[in-house]
């Protein structure tokens, strides 16, 4: 890992040694006996820049609470959303994307928190089409 920081602003000289050797396992996983990775598929997150083909790192060992980026398994089927939890409303799993609505847990439903997302790994050099610059 690089001792000094990384300008995005005008560039400033380059550090020719680095600190120490850092593995991702370092950064993203916390509790590696209850952290898993999963890939995203679809566009209901797309707003908060979380994208089909993102690699997302879910902690399960996490307690979920109000606001929180979830995988959620409902009626046996998984889904990554914001989880929104209000004294009168209750639960609901809200998405960034206006396409689509708020997904209301019923006292019937088949639902429980699988676990919290922690952290969004992104192929950026493949997504250089998508910036307008």
């Amino acid at each position: 890992m690089f001792l000094s920081t990384i300008q995005c602003g005008f560039p400033s000289p380059a550090e020719d040694y680095l600190e120490e050797v850092l593995s991702l396992d370092d950064i993203c996983i916390s509790n590696p006996a209850s952290t898993f990775l999963g890939r995203v598929s679809g566009s209901s997150l797309k707003d908060i820049c979380i994208y089909s083909g993102d690699i997302v790192v879910i902690d399960k060992s996490l307690t979920a609470v109000h606001r929180d980026l979830v995988v959620c398994a409902i009626d046996g089927e998984f889904n990554a959303k914001i989880l929104h939890i209000d004294p009168l409303q209750g639960i609901r799993l809200l998405s960034a994307n206006s396409e689509f609505a708020p997904i209301e847990i019923k006292e019937l439903t088949d639902f429980r928190v699988w676990g919290v997302i922690t952290f969004v790994i992104q192929d950026i050099k493949n997504r250089s089409n998508d910036w307008h610059y």
